[in-house]
């Protein structure tokens, strides 16, 4: 979605507290865009994800991604010339130069130490591999689950992906009798290591806190999982999975959603050719994939199949369902801030990192109009910044209801998550993309039902149980959140997806022991 098109200026605010979008002679407009003579990339030539849906609901989801864009770059050059005609300006720009010089000599010494290391483990590497081995036969039976948590360990973030990677990890170790074992592995220049720290920081083993990693020796009917984010380091993995595919094992990577590639607009700028060119080579390189619900194997096998997309032979497609428990530990009295945002009015609570596609604009515009009739309810927002967020968060921090009915928390814990869902009469869930919808199935874990975005994978998750409004549309959600306040509609927890952790850890293993996959393509 380009912007090169929009030269408003940006955004004022006048003394009513109403933002002001229409264009400033005083403002400089935004240069013109130069001709971009590069190859049109992937993600321009897949099937948009509303291929199928009709043109209105089409153009309503690219207006409201545009809007969302259009307020970001306002707030954006607003702040930009703020800084450039202020007195912390001239002050700015040469402390940049020397940041950017320090950041500069820094990436290169990273970069020699990174190329020094790779020349040192390339010649005590073994003798050339032989040639990659074809598609995984069937009759190899499935040995030890080796699941890859590189990402996790190196960087964890306390997003929704590394919960995954951890309370995955965590049920499968709590495993009495698994169908396959498992083990917990990182990746180090081309090895597998284990890791022994990490999984008795999530076990609680005190025993092993101070073990020594060991070398994964490679054996037929391994299975490496990527369960956390390898997109991001793909290069890393190259030797390991010639490893696996020569010992005779499998490679099988976990894929969260194909968000990057179906909205690109909505996605941090750098993140759609990194995910395009994971997708690539993980298609070739894996001998299966696990996607975090039924609606993303199906739209993973569709869209290899509509694309023509290279791939493994034979290669294989299934799904898990993400747990709903949130890891609290020892039960501990939530911080003032927290406990402020919890009275008698109703709590709606909105949870998720702050970026684009979570709609956390949708929700505040259908409060915005709710506070207007004279409702006295309360919406918290959980979820740390995430990318082209500034306007959204300026939007929050300066509204006339934060911090009385409006509330937003960017490092609430997972007992003080907890104690919100707790103290909520429901959950929303306004985004108009997802893999899952973790929320959804937190909220009900917790007996709280969910307000959310009519979309596919929401249906998937909430069922029955959850209530559903039009996809970006502030009054189909202000109408329904009325609907459940005053006793129209009603949702019910018990019918939504409530798997436990452990649950998904079992589907996992159950998929790879028994070959259970629901997609295999030719």
């Amino acid at each position: 979605m380009s912007l090169h098109a929009l030269t408003a200026a940006p955004s004022t605010v006048s003394s009513g507290g109403e933002r002001w979008l229409g264009p400033s002679p005083e403002r400089e407009q935004l240069p013109a865009p130069a001709t971009d003579t590069r190859p049109t990339p992937i993600a321009a030539q897949l099937p948009s994800a509303e291929d199928s849906c009709p043109v209105e609901a089409r153009i309503a989801l690219l207006e409201h991604q545009l809007g969302h864009a259009r307020a970001e770059m306002l707030h954006l050059l607003h702040e930009r010339h703020l800084m450039t005609y202020s007195a912390a300006g001239h002050i700015y720009r040469p402390l940049r130069r020397i940041e950017a010089l320090l950041v500069g000599g820094f990436h290169a010494l990273r970069g020699a130490l990174r190329r020094r290391h790779d020349i040192c483990v390339a010649a005590a590497a073994a003798p050339a591999p032989a040639p990659r081995a074809p598609a995984l036969a069937r009759c190899v039976e499935a040995r030890r689950l080796l699941v890859d948590v590189t990402a996790t360990v190196r960087y964890d973030a306390g997003t929704g992906i590394q919960r995954v990677a951890k309370m995955v990890t965590q049920a499968l170790y709590r495993d009495a009798a698994p169908l396959l074992p498992a083990i917990a592995v990182r990746c180090e220049g081309g090895r597998l290591l284990t890791c022994r720290r990490f999984v008795a920081s999530l076990c609680g083993d005190a025993a092993t806190a101070e073990a020594e990693d060991e070398e994964i020796v490679l054996a037929p009917g391994d299975y490496f999982l990527t369960l956390a984010d390898t997109w991001n380091v793909l290069d890393e993995y190259a030797r390991v999975f010639d490893r696996v595919h020569e010992a005779g094992g499998a490679v099988v990577s976990c894929i969260f959603d194909l968000i990057p590639a179906l909205h690109p607009g909505a996605c941090h700028h750098t993140t759609p050719a990194r995910y395009e060119s994971w997708l690539a080579r993980a298609l070739v390189e894996s001998d299966a994939f696990l996607a975090i619900s039924r609606t993303v194997a199906q739209e993973l096998a569709d869209f290899v199949e509509a694309r023509g997309l290279p791939h493994r032979r034979g290669l294989k497609i299934g799904w898990f369902p993400l747990g709903s428990e949130i890891s609290c530990g020892p039960a501990t009295a939530p911080r003032k801030k927290i406990a402020a945002a919890v009275g008698p009015a109703p709590l709606f609570l909105c949870v998720g990192t702050i970026e684009p596609r979570k709609g956390q604009r949708v929700a505040l515009r259908a409060f915005d109009a709710l506070w207007r009739e004279g409702r006295d309810i309360r919406l918290v927002f959980v979820g740390r910044r995430g990318w082209c967020e500034e306007a959204v968060v300026a939007e929050i921090a300066g509204h006339a209801e934060y911090q009385r009915r409006l509330f937003w928390f960017d490092d609430a814990n997972d007992a003080e998550l907890a104690f919100l869902y707790d103290h909520a009469t429901a959950a929303l869930a306004p985004s108009f993309a997802e893999g899952f919808g973790l929320p959804i199935a937190e909220a009900a874990r917790r007996g709280r039902p969910t307000i959310c975005s009519d979309i596919p994978v929401f249906r998937e998750v909430g069922g029955a149980g959850a209530l559903y409004f039009a996809v970006t549309d502030p009054s189909a959600l202000a109408a329904r959140v009325a609907d459940l306040l005053d006793g129209r509609a009603s949702g019910d927890p018990a019918a939504t997806s409530r798997a436990s952790w452990t649950e998904a850890a079992h589907r996992i293993v159950s998929v790879i022991a028994k070959d259970d996959w629901s997609h295999e393509l030719a």
